[in-house]
């Protein structure tokens, strides 16, 4: 999984081409939010992925986007709810 975060100043624009993206690419997003932050807007998106290349080539494509002010790409480790095995 990688979440994908973004600061720009039009949160519309932003959304929209990180949603058709994704869709385009044929990924599944896990979680989207975005909230105000000084002025602009911070969108983050967890992508359920393994390959980060193709997170990679979507952040260049929204970097390209009117408005985007920075673009970061960070892999997370899922976490697993449950019991926990105890060895014998």
């Amino acid at each position: 999984m990688f979440v994908l975060e973004l600061h720009a100043n039009d949160v519309h624009a932003a959304l929209g081409r990180l949603l058709d993206q994704a869709r385009v690419a044929g990924l599944k997003l896990a979680a989207v939010s975005a909230e105000a932050d000084e002025g602009n807007y911070r969108i983050r998106a967890s992508l359920d992925v393994s390959d980060r290349d193709i997170v990679d080539r979507i952040a260049h494509r929204i970097r390209s986007v009117v408005g985007v002010v920075a673009i970061e790409v960070r892999g997370e480790r899922c976490r697993v709810l449950g019991a926990q095995s105890a060895a014998p």
